[in-house]
């Protein structure tokens, strides 16, 4: 066979036939290309190829890509006044459905006969209005595009199983390292096995009857692949950063990659293609050299990267070269992208393999510089609790000494308050005999004198309770509090409180309200405890109600809510709001209380008082307006005692 000749025409109104085509209607301009040229048009382009033989012989013509949507050949030999009947039809194409005038299913390829010195004229119109269109026309003699077949079929085959070992591969690795880069690396091996079965023709088993099937599918996979390649890349630089210029070159990418394959299912593929193949093409050429800048000496890990987007780069340019009808190109350049992309995965994954082998080396190495540490560790660890121990040891035994000391120190006091009180009881019960004597001697009408008598009794009477109080307060404010309780009317407890209180502080006003409900009722209490705590949130309401010049104070008892209820009122500086929780600990005054002498136990003491009998003390009170402490005690039922209560 001769070199065929080549012309080519584009038909902008895809309208004309072959009867205008031999008719004279088109202007074919020679072309050296062996096909047409990749290129996204609505236009029907006319092809004229010219061929002839020296002897009679058979031929085949197979024309690659399969995925030009349209293809009408005609063929004739070549002879003046030819006309439309003298040509024989081939119609083919990926729209179509599978033909029978063609040799195989997997590729556009139809037998000829050429004649001894007969030129052979063959017209082929090429319409794809959906996606790229291009052809190469390339001529065997039936023996050698069996080869050429079996060749095509086996390199084929052979990309295509490797990648499905590849992705098994991909995902078992996954599952021993859950790397999102595993995942991605197989979304691309999917999307480039699908897309290069597609190129081989195979995706024609999947859509045999034609129609925009097999468009769809290549169209789809070629965007989505652009879209899993940008995201394979930024994770295998591990771009996590957006001041970097390769992050936003694989956002962009994969938005493009995005866009376009949404773009596919709204029949806009023919518009957006063109920029897909763009950024598909800029991607991978600044991933090389991206990859190259990166790699660090030592760093096989950096070369293998390197290694698979620089071959990525050679497939898809060398493909690329193809599809521009570049002469001298054999026709397996047009899988060079496949065999790139596979590749690429593989030099991935051997990537991800080595990062994994060197993380297994250095955890290694952690875990016995950890266990090193540990052994240290544990060791200087029980150094440290030979000391410690001994440390508690001897700081237990000077807590207990010092808490025998402070048991000591208090007996010592209630001992020592015993001590005074019995040894004032004595003289101070004979001045009142004395005092009781002397009034016995006095006229009726000497009023001064029984004045005087009067305030010396009081005088004695106070400086009695005073010292009861003490007495008590020493006894309670011990480490050991253990009321003994029985039932007891609260309004004798009330009653002897208020009258203790005002022997104490004869000059104070202090009134006592009994509701009519609450007379009779009674609660079981330590009475004496109790009356203690009265006292003492009395002194407090009249010491610290002086400041106000108010000395008015409020004891009363109410039945609430099933509770006995003894509030002490008073009109005086009250306690700041933030710190009315903090006044019942021991030795804490309100910071109002400055210029009032006191030492913060009596608060303290009553609520003390107040948890041995599971009672509730609850404080209201405004600064400057007052207080209120109420201690709520249960009822008392007939039999009931203090423990039943707990």
């Amino acid at each position: 066979m001769s070199e065929p000749e080549f012309a080519i025409f584009a038909d902008p109104s895809a309208t004309l036939t072959l009867a205008d085509i031999i008719g004279g209607d088109a202007n074919f301009r020679p072309v050296k290309n062996h096909g047409i040229p990749a290129q996204f048009t609505t236009d029907a382009v006319w092809l004229r190829v010219t061929i002839s033989s020296e002897k009679t012989m058979r031929a085949v013509m197979a024309l690659t890509p399969t995925f030009v949507e349209f293809v009408d050949i005609y063929a004739a030999d070549e002879r003046p006044g030819l006309s439309v009947a003298d040509f024989a039809h081939f119609g083919l194409g990926a729209g179509r459905p599978l033909s029978d005038d063609a040799l195989s299913g997997f590729e556009d390829a139809v037998a000829l006969e050429l004649g001894a010195g007969i030129p052979k004229v063959i017209y082929i119109r090429a319409a794809s209005p959906n996606v790229m269109m291009m052809l190469n026309v390339r001529f065997y003699q039936p023996r050698d595009y069996l080869m050429h077949k079996a060749l095509v079929s086996t390199v084929g085959g052979a990309v295509i199983g490797c990648m499905a070992l590849l992705l098994v591969t991909q995902l078992m690795l996954y599952r021993s390292d859950p790397d999102p880069l595993y995942l991605f690396l197989a979304l691309s091996t999917i999307s480039a096995a699908a897309y290069h079965m597609g190129s081989l023709g195979y995706a024609r088993l999947l859509f045999s009857e034609g129609g925009r099937g097999n468009d769809l599918f290549l169209a789809f996979f070629s965007s989505f692949g652009l879209l899993a390649g940008a995201m394979t890349t930024m994770r295998a630089f591990d771009l996590t950063s957006p001041r970097h210029w390769m992050y936003w070159v694989c956002v962009i990418s994969g938005a493009v990659g995005l866009v376009s394959t949404l773009s596919i299912f709204v029949g806009l593929n023919l518009y957006t293609a063109p920029v897909r193949n763009i950024f598909i093409l800029a991607c991978v050429t600044l991933a090389a050299i991206y990859g190259l800048v990166t790699i660090r000496p030592g760093d096989w890990a950096s070369y293998l990267r390197a290694a698979a987007f620089l071959v990525l780069w050679v497939g898809m340019t060398v493909m690329l070269l193809y599809y521009w009808n570049v002469p001298g190109l054999p026709d397996w350049a047009s899988k060079g992208y496949a065999i790139a992309c596979l590749l690429e995965a593989l030099l991935l994954t051997a990537m991800l393999s080595w990062r994994l082998r060197a993380a297994h080396h250095l955890n290694s190495a952690l875990q016995e510089k950890a266990l090193q540490a540990a052994r240290s560790a544990g060791q200087r660890a029980a150094e440290m609790v030979e000391i410690r121990t001994a440390e508690l040891a001897e700081a237990k035994r000077t807590a207990e000494a010092a808490l025998e000391a402070e048991l000591q120190q208090q007996k010592n006091q209630v001992r020592f308050m015993e001590v005074i009180s019995h040894q004032y009881r004595t003289p101070l019960a004979s001045i009142r005999s004395s005092v009781d004597t002397m009034e016995l001697g006095l006229r009726d009408d000497d009023k001064a004198n029984h004045l005087r008598i009067a305030r010396i009794r009081r005088g004695i009477a106070r400086l009695v309770e005073v010292l009861e109080i003490n007495l008590e307060r020493s006894r309670v404010q011990g480490l050991a509090l253990e009321p003994e309780a029985t039932a007891t009317p609260v309004s004798m407890i009330v009653l002897d409180a208020a009258r203790r209180s005002r022997d104490l502080m004869p000059d104070a006003t202090i009134t006592v309200d009994i509701t009519e409900d609450a007379v009779g009722a009674a609660i079981c209490v330590d009475a004496d405890m109790v009356n203690l705590a009265l006292v003492n949130l009395l002194e407090n309401a009249v010491k610290y109600s002086g400041p106000t010049g108010n000395g008015s104070v409020m004891l009363s008892v109410e039945i609430v809510g099933g509770n006995v209820r003894i509030a002490v009122e008073d009109q005086g500086i009250g306690i700041p709001s933030d710190e009315i929780g903090k006044v019942l600990q021991a030795r804490v005054r309100g910071s109002n209380t400055s210029r009032i002498k006191g030492t913060g136990m009596g608060l303290s003491l009553v609520s003390r008082i107040a948890t041995a009998h599971a009672a509730a003390i609850d404080i209201e009170s405004v600064e400057g307006g007052g207080t209120i402490v109420m201690l709520s005690f249960p009822i008392a039922q007939a039999g009931a005692s203090l423990e039943s209560r707990a």
